[in-house]
């Protein structure tokens, strides 16, 4: 990807112009090369992350409140992407400030792939995984009112 940043724990931003130019989706159609799924070994995503971004996107884990280098990160343009597949799952227009972590109030969809961010329910909210390698994203909470969307992800 042009122009991208370097990894961190949660997601990889991305520079491309527009998510459909890199067949990522949001305003144009994701490639059918975003559509199959992900399926690596325990060994193969050690290999494949670095050791935070393993504890964070395959056991669940979270960084402290306010540690995230993209809580002051804002892209006039581009798309943030996982980590683990390089899914674009949220576009640069749909971040805003947090004080505790990175946050935006929607993500893409496309029609090949659907929605980029799946939920499941469960004890602690609605938690958020990336809708091609299942990688643990964080949670999503609604109705605080800091949106237009009503949504924080």
């Amino acid at each position: 990807f042009q122009g991208s940043k370097p990894r961190t724990a949660r997601c990889r931003a991305t520079m491309a112009k527009d998510p459909a130019e890199s067949g990522g989706g949001g305003s144009g159609v994701c490639g059918e090369e975003w559509v199959e799924k992900v399926k690596l070994s325990t060994a193969e995503w050690r290999k494949r992350l670095t050791p935070s971004e393993y504890q964070i996107l395959r056991c669940h884990g979270t960084e402290a409140p306010g540690t995230h280098s993209h809580i002051r990160f804002f892209p006039s343009d581009g798309y943030f992407a996982c980590a683990g597949c390089l899914l674009p799952l949220y576009s640069a227009g749909a971040k805003f400030r947090d004080p505790g972590w990175p946050a935006w109030d929607k993500c893409f969809f496309s029609e090949a792939a659907g929605c980029h961010v799946a939920t499941k329910s469960g004890m602690g909210g609605t938690e958020i995984l990336c809708g091609r390698c299942e990688g643990h994203l964080g949670h999503v909470f609604f109705g605080e009112r800091h949106t237009k969307t009503n949504e924080r992800h």
